[in-house]
């Protein structure tokens, strides 16, 4: 074997090893567990004072079908202002500057206990635990309960460890008890280059 050979057998090694490597994985992607109230889905933190998610389908007046899997989680925002936001550590880094892609299903209920209002999900990651550093996707309203697929591109700023899902009202003048579904997460995987 030339050493040309060589270099090219070891230039794909490494290649290999870094593809390896630069895998993000989240732990409990889709948000599956056994359907309860006011639980944590498994994998997941509490990010926001007052966050109490919902494992859904069967609580609260919420029967929608997953999109994926067996369960689903539900957030809402409230009359006084609070929403909630659930987290976790990856585990690996989101290095700085790479390209990474995602992809989510969210829905809305028209009846979820009164929290029915139509609100956005926002996707935040940082260096810190429960910290919001830098906003990789903001969804529209969503109010329909269809199944809508969202993907979506980010670079980081500097290399993060956390990933946070917002429940966000964004009219301030208007008090909103909303909510938003969320399903099937994708991991990030670095983004396809042509």
């Amino acid at each position: 074997m030339n050493n040309y050979i060589k270099l090219i057998y070891i230039s794909l090694f490494f290649s290999c090893s870094y593809a390896i490597d630069a895998q993000v994985y989240i732990t409990n992607p889709s948000l599956e567990d056994a359907p309860a109230d006011a639980t944590m889905p498994s994998g997941w933190f509490a990010a926001s004072k007052g966050t109490t998610p919902d494992i859904l389908p069967g609580y609260w007046g919420v029967y929608i079908e997953p999109e994926n899997g067996n369960s689903y989680a539900g957030l809402i925002t409230r009359t006084d202002g609070s929403y909630e936001s659930i987290g976790q550590r990856l585990e690996n880094t989101l290095e700085e500057n790479s390209c990474y892609e995602m992809a989510l299903f969210l829905s809305h209920s028209d009846n979820y206990t009164g929290y029915n209002g139509a609100i956005k999900l926002r996707v935040w990651i940082s260096n810190k635990k429960k910290s919001r550093k830098q906003m990789i996707f903001e969804s529209p309203l969503i109010d329909d309960e269809e199944w809508k697929p969202f993907n979506f591109n980010f670079y980081p700023e500097r290399d993060m460890k956390y990933i946070i899902l917002e429940a966000y009202n964004p009219d301030k003048s208007k008090n909103n008890k909303g909510n938003i579904l969320i399903d099937g997460l994708s991991n990030p995987t670095i983004c396809n280059r042509v």
